[in-house]
C-alpha cells in the first residue's frame, strides 16, 4: 500500500522543538526523504506555517522545495485576515492550496470574509484548504465552506478536541466535535487523522487511546473516503516516533480497501483535482 501523508511541515531552519532544535535532527528534508522511502510514502501535503516570527518565509521555502521534488504538494500559509496580495502568486509558485490556523471564533469570523471573496478563485483551481481550527472556530465556518464546492477542505488533527488523560465516552466525544460533525453533510470536507498526541495527556502516551473515540465518531460521520492519515512531521517527533504515527488508533476495523483510501488514496484523489484549471 503506497501511502500519502496529508499533514507535515518542512522548515528551513528546522522545527524548534522542546529543546530548541528540530526533533527530526539535522536537515528535515533529508530526514523525511529517508522516512518516506522506508515507509512507501509517494506524495505529501506539506503545510505552510508562518504564524510566528521564527517561521517567516516558510511559504517561499516550500515553493523552492516543491520546484525540485515532485512528491511535495505544498499549501501556502495565510493569516486569518487572508492573503495580503491575492492568490495568483501562490498558484504560479506551484501551491495546490492554502493553509489557515484559526484558534477561536474571532479568527474564524475574520477568515470567512476573505474565503467568501476568494471562493470563485479557490473553486476554479480545485484548491486544497488545510484548516487547523478549534471547535470554537469551526462553529463559524459552515456557510463559507459550503461555497467551496470544487475544493477539498481538510480539517487537521481530528478537529482539535483538546487533550484528555482518559478516553471520553462516544457521546462526550461527539459533543466536543459537534461543530465539525455539522460539516459532514458537505461532501468536499474531510478530516485528517493526524496529531493524535494533541488529544492525549500526556502527549507521549502512545498509542493515544484518548483519541480513539474521536476517530471512531469521525469515521462514522465522514466515512473512510473522507479521512486522511497525516504524520505531523516534525512536531510529532517531540512526542512519538515516526513509526508510531503510522498506526493511529480507531482505524482497526477498516477493510484493506478502506485503509488504502485513508492512508493515501483519498489524498491522491484530492491532489489530482487540485490545479485542474490554470490560474488566469
Amino acid at each position: 500500500m503506497e501511502r500519502a501523508d496529508a499533514h507535515l511541515h518542512l522548515f528551513a531552519a528546522g522545527y524548534p522543538g522542546r529543546y530548541g532544535r528540530s526533533p527530526a535532527g539535522g536537515d528535515e528534508l533529508a530526514v523525511y526523504e529517508s522516512l518516506r522511502r522506508a515507509h512507501g510514502i509517494g506524495r505529501a501535503l506539506v503545510v505552510g506555517y508562518e504564524g510566528s516570527p521564527e517561521f517567516a518565509g516558510n511559504n517561499d521555502h516550500l515553493a523552492a522545495l516543491a520546484a525540485d521534488h515532485d512528491w511535495i504538494a505544498p499549501v501556502a500559509y495565510v493569516p486569518p485576515t487572508g492573503p495580503a496580495d491575492g492568490l495568483d502568486r501562490w498558484w504560479s509558485a506551484g501551491f495546490v492550496g492554502l493553509s489557515a490556523y484559526l484558534a477561536d471564533a474571532e479568527a474564524a469570523r475574520t477568515a470567512t470574509g476573505w474565503l467568501a471573496d476568494a471562493a470563485a478563485d479557490l473553486n476554479r483551481t480545485g484548491a486544497v484548504l488545510s484548516l487547523n481550527a478549534t471547535p470554537a472556530a469551526t462553529a463559524h465556518l459552515g456557510p463559507a465552506l459550503a461555497r467551496l464546492t470544487e475544493c477539498t477542505v481538510l480539517v487537521s488533527h481530528l478537529g482539535l478536541p483538546g487533550a484528555h488523560p482518559t478516553p471520553p465516552g462516544r457521546d462526550a466525544a461527539a459533543s466536543l466535535l459537534a461543530p465539525l460533525l455539522g460539516l459532514a453533510g458537505l461532501p468536499h470536507v474531510g478530516v485528517k487523522v493526524s496529531g493524535l498526541y494533541a488529544v492525549s495527556e500526556p502527549a507521549h502516551a502512545w498509542p493515544h487511546d484518548s483519541a480513539r473515540p474521536f476517530v471512531e465518531v469521525l469515521l462514522d460521520a465522514f466515512g473512510p473516503r473522507r479521512l486522511y492519515w497525516g504524520s505531523d512531521f516534525s512536531p510529532s517527533l517531540d512526542h512519538v516516533s515516526f513509526t508510531q504515527t503510522l498506526h493511529p488508533v480507531g482505524l482497526d476495523a477498516l477493510s484493506p480497501t478502506e485503509a488504502a483510501d485513508v492512508y493515501g488514496g483519498n489524498l491522491r484523489r484530492a491532489l489530482r483535482r487540485a490545479r485542474r484549471v490554470p490560474a488566469a
